[in-house]
């Protein structure tokens, strides 16, 4: 399908410990890390991965920082949590972070999205775009923080921006975000699927984004998959699936030269 030339991207993954209990009142960590990942959840054609600072590690990005400096494996990027006070930004660009991200999502009890203009003023400083942990009933507020970020900056949205694939008005919501030029959205399918494996469900709106916005449509597998029932999700699967469902041209945008692009590989 790809040509030589393509270098499949995981653009949304998480790292844990072995060593170390990771643990919030919503969920415990799973003890894997990168190499668990190569194991579990790479293929032959993938070559590229974004590490997600996860919700629980909160601005604490000492185990982000230190997976991107010491691999070999994959080439990798990260995307990073930072407040306000947070300092030198430039020790976690130089390692290869090239974002920073919101958490605005109630099952998490954490709703962010009104500090977005000043977090994404600072993020600017070191050339980084938004991503954002969002929700159908926060859009239209995104939408009017859209004009407060500096120009050209990017903001992406995590997990199908958790809009109910099944759902025209949620649909209709996301893609006017999508019309804006600037919102970029992550086909993670395992959040909105209630078809986990096959993701049946998702085709109609798989086609409807990545046929309107095929430039700014990434992948994910948000392995290693908290808060997630057994059995866990396969990034095979994922893969079958979104090859069945997107034209080659789409294919090679959101798995390869999308990310590519926006996380400067």
């Amino acid at each position: 399908m790809p040509d030589s030339d393509f270098i499949l991207c995981d653009s949304h993954m998480h790292v844990f410990s072995h060593d170390e209990v990771i643990q919030s009142s919503k969920y415990v960590a799973p003890a894997k890390d990168l190499s668990d990942f190569i194991v579990e959840a790479t293929t032959k054609d993938m070559g590229r991965a974004v590490v997600i600072q996860a919700s629980i590690d909160g601005t604490d990005n000492s185990r982000l920082l230190e997976t991107l400096l010491h691999h070999d494996q994959l080439s990798l990027r990260g995307v990073a949590m930072i407040d306000e006070q947070s300092g030198d930004l430039e020790t976690l660009a130089r390692a290869g972070v090239r974002a920073l991200r919101i958490q605005d999502r109630t099952r998490l009890g954490i709703n962010d999205l009104d500090r977005l203009p000043e977090l994404a003023a600072k993020g600017a400083e070191v050339d980084w775009h938004v991503e954002i942990n969002t929700e159908p009933a926060r859009y239209e507020r995104l939408r009017s923080l859209l004009d407060r970020l500096p120009a050209g900056q990017s903001v992406v949205l995590d997990h199908f921006g958790h809009c109910d694939p099944l759902n025209l008005e949620q649909r209709t919501q996301l893609c006017r975000l999508l019309d804006t030029g600037r919102v970029w959205i992550k086909l993670a399918p395992t959040r909105v699927s209630q078809q986990v494996g096959r993701y049946q469900d998702l085709t109609s709106i798989v086609q409807t984004l990545a046929g309107q916005y095929t430039e700014r449509c990434l992948w994910g597998s948000d392995w290693p998959h908290v808060m997630t029932a057994e059995p866990l999700p396969k990034t095979t699967d994922m893969l079958n699936f979104y090859k069945d469902v997107l034209t080659t041209e789409q294919f090679i945008a959101c798995f390869s030269r999308n990310p590519a692009t926006l996380y400067r590989f």
